[in-house]
């Protein structure tokens, strides 16, 4: 009976570690599809066209990251089963311009996956409830973005260069 009970309990520890290290996978490289409006896509467009569309969408209200109004925003290093605890608050005020000024961000285009992220901006509305995330590779060397919900200030997701000091001072700030 002991070795029945040692290999049930073996068996619950070994399930929910493979269960917790999905959830932390799900949680930090979200398996997701975003949704980019028809119009700000490359079918049948020049990039000269796609860039006039993003530019006359810069100061849409309906285009304003995160689209709600933000309670709190926390910034996370991306590591595996422990990201969680290295949450900092930031200035909600300080990264929601930066977001939403695209002279922070390039046209060039960006070929990473967010599984190569160093860190991880999410959004909070006041009740808590997650309503935005914005994944930033290195910011030295890489210096790309992903956002959910899509924004047309950031482009196609490449940081500029004043646009990787103001971040790179914004993070600083948070895990100094």
């Amino acid at each position: 009976m002991k070795i029945l009970y040692k290999i049930l309990l073996f068996l619950t520890f070994l399930i929910g570690l493979i269960l917790l290290v999905y959830l932390d996978y799900t949680d930090r490289n979200r398996i997701y599809s975003k949704f980019i409006p028809r119009e700000f896509t490359h079918i049948n467009k020049s990039i000269d066209e796609v860039q006039q569309v993003y530019k006359r969408h810069f100061y849409d209200s309906n285009f304003v990251f995160p689209r709600e109004n933000v309670g709190k925003v926390l910034i996370y290093k991306n590591l595996p089963l422990i990201g969680r605890l290295t949450g900092q608050v930031i200035n909600k005020k300080e990264i929601l311009e930066f977001v939403n000024n695209s002279e922070n961000f390039d046209w060039g285009e960006t070929t990473w996956n967010i599984k190569e992220s160093e860190y991880i901006i999410r959004f909070y509305n006041s009740e808590n409830r997650e309503i935005g995330i914005i994944w930033v590779c290195q910011i030295d060397t890489c210096g790309m973005t992903e956002s959910i919900p899509f924004a047309p200030t950031m482009k196609f997701g490449g940081l500029s260069k004043m646009g990787r000091e103001k971040l790179s001072k914004i993070v600083n700030d948070a895990f100094r």
